[in-house]
């Protein structure tokens, strides 16, 4: 019985980690925003997104602003159900800077018809049907 006790300080000794021997966080960043999209709205609030936040996104992506970006949703109908990714090299290349945001501009404005008064009513009827509930940055684990 006395052996049983020593079991768990035997497990408790190897069960210490060690962040760049055992595992490290990624350079690579990424930012996760959660939504709760209202039910029934979600097919509306998808196809807005795309006009909006994914041509942004892909644009950003092109010109090397970001690695990469996701948008996930819920097959359930429990809240949130939907989740935005975006990741970034690193957390220097989150920073936004005027040329960025000015060269993204000017793509957008060059591909896309819609005005900015198309793009505002848009981006306001997104607060009618969701809410944010959180927002992070997170960073994958490397496991060596």
């Amino acid at each position: 019985m006395k052996y049983l006790l020593l079991i768990p300080l035997l497990i408790s000794n190897f069960a210490f980690a060690e962040i760049y021997e055992d595992y490290e966080p990624s350079e690579q960043v990424t930012e996760l925003t959660v939504i709760a999209v209202q039910p029934n709205y979600m097919d509306d609030y998808l196809v807005n997104l795309k006009k909006t936040w994914v041509r942004n996104s892909e644009i950003q992506k092109e010109l090397g602003h970001i690695v990469d970006y996701a948008v996930w949703t819920s097959e359930v109908a429990n809240s949130p159900n939907l989740w935005i990714t975006v990741t970034y090299e690193n957390m220097g290349a989150m920073q936004q800077t005027k040329e960025k945001y000015d060269a993204v501009n000017k793509i957008m404005a060059e591909r896309f018809s819609e005005t900015d008064e198309e793009y505002n009513t848009i981006s306001k009827s997104y607060e009618e049907i969701r809410k944010m509930v959180d927002h992070q940055i997170i960073n994958r684990v490397n496991f060596k």
